[in-house]
């Protein structure tokens, strides 16, 4: 028998401390799925409410049941920017030679952020050994968390893949565009690069759209992950194309809200097609924006309303589309702002070694800009910056040296915590580190 005070035998006072504790012990099993979700919203990052949701059953049940708090989460806490992929330094000679795109990640002071790019596979190892695939990929886009390739160069027309980094495994291949794409031509068909568009609603979806154009006319073909089908929608005839150009649209990536835009070669039109209706339109650019040296981007605002950043020396503008006088909805400047000041600041004694920025990419809310000189020096890397637009804050991210175009990589909403998309959410849930 436990002597008379001693652990074996506690004694009545103690006793009572005990069961009055547990009975006034709170844990998160005993609040409700509001209280929960109250909590989870002020958490500081996507990254670390990713970490709370998936800790057991019921903190993922809450989170993926909510669409409310799926919006008010997002509203307070933008998508983490996570880095930029870049496309092989060099263009792809041979299929056969290893050749795949680059990431950089942003630094970041968030652990859990740190903790998921960690346990991602941003150097896409997932495709590199793949034993029926040629050894080098191109990229083509980055939305929605997914990165768009193509298996060997352009001029190949070899296999598509879509790749989730973050879920490591996430990976679907289908071929690049339909047999018939090139029926019913007007001369030389020209295929421009795939585009990549995702659901909010349905992360485990996606959709890849195709440009193609002859002498005179455009049409756009649909890949969609639900049906494993491409779809070919009708020919556009475009006007004010320049003449005697087989190729006169510019192979560029621009996509807004929806909006997906092709540049014309001379700087005078943009191509818009609306991806709800898969209608296009052509429309004549601002006259400041025909200048060859005025480097833009389409993009969105952090309300999500269309916008173009462009960039001239070392000033930032943007535009957003806004109705005029005669009811006629355009492109219209809503501010210009001198960036000098902070890039004395961010950049200090090296700003000197630069004289214009370039607009890489715009994209929820944020522009990237990097700095750059108005004669290519090879010797001299570039600073990339990210541009907040609703307070036209600078920040550093990284210096490399820029040959291609860059695609941000941003945190996006896990599929794992939308809804019940059954097997497939297995293998989309994120990898974090401890």
């Amino acid at each position: 028998m436990g002597c008379e005070g001693s652990p074996a035998q506690p004694s009545p006072a103690k006793r009572r401390n005990k069961s009055s504790s547990a009975a006034t012990a709170t844990t998160t099993n005993s609040l409700t799925d509001d209280l929960l979700l109250q909590i989870f919203l002020r958490l500081s990052s996507l990254a670390t409410l990713v970490r709370a949701a998936l800790a057991c059953r019921r903190h993922r049940r809450a989170v993926a049941s909510s669409p409310d708090f799926r919006r008010r989460f997002r509203a307070l806490h933008p998508a983490p920017l996570m880095g930029l992929f870049f496309a092989p330094p060099t263009a792809v000679l041979d299929p056969m030679l290893p050749a795949f795109p680059s990431f950089f990640p942003a630094r970041r002071h968030d652990q859990d952020l740190a903790a998921a790019l960690r346990g991602g596979d941003f150097f896409l190892t997932s495709i590199q050994e793949h034993p029926d695939k040629a050894h080098s990929w191109e990229i083509y886009d980055c939305r929605g968390g997914y990165v768009l390739l193509c298996n060997g160069d352009q001029s190949s027309e070899g296999p598509m893949a879509v790749v989730n980094p973050l879920a490591r495994q996430s990976q679907r291949f289908f071929d690049d565009g339909p047999d018939d794409t090139f029926e019913d031509c007007r001369g030389t068909p020209v295929l421009r690069s795939e585009r990549l568009l995702c659901s909010d609603e349905d992360p485990t979806s996606f959709r890849v759209v195709a440009l193609t154009h002859d002498e005179s006319r455009v049409r756009a073909s649909v890949f969609s992950s639900d049906t494993g089908e491409w779809k070919i929608h009708s020919w556009f005839d475009a006007p004010g194309r320049p003449r005697r150009s087989k190729g006169w649209l510019l192979n560029n990536n621009m996509q807004s809200n929806g909006f997906l835009y092709w540049l014309y070669t001379n700087h005078k039109y943009m191509v818009t097609l609306n991806t709800l209706t898969m209608g296009f339109s052509v429309e004549e650019l601002p006259q400041f924006l025909k200048n060859r040296r005025c480097s833009f981007d389409v993009g969105e605002t952090n309300s999500g309303a269309r916008c173009i950043v462009y960039t001239v020396d070392f000033t930032v503008g943007v535009m957003l589309r806004r109705t005029d006088s005669d009811g006629v909805e355009k492109w219209m400047l809503d501010r210009a702002t001198p960036l000098d000041t902070q890039l004395d600041g961010v950049l200090r004694n090296q700003k000197g070694n630069y004289d214009e920025l370039l607009v890489v990419a715009v994209r929820d809310g944020f522009a990237y800009l990097a700095s750059s000189k108005k004669v290519y020096d090879p010797q001299t890397p570039s600073w990339f910056l990210s541009l907040c637009l609703g307070t036209m804050k600078l920040e550093n991210l990284f210096q490399k040296a820029y040959n291609s175009g860059g695609h941000p990589y941003v945190m996006a909403w896990p599929p794992c915590l939308v809804g019940n998309y059954g097997r497939r959410q297995k293998m989309l849930i994120y990898t974090v580190e401890s």
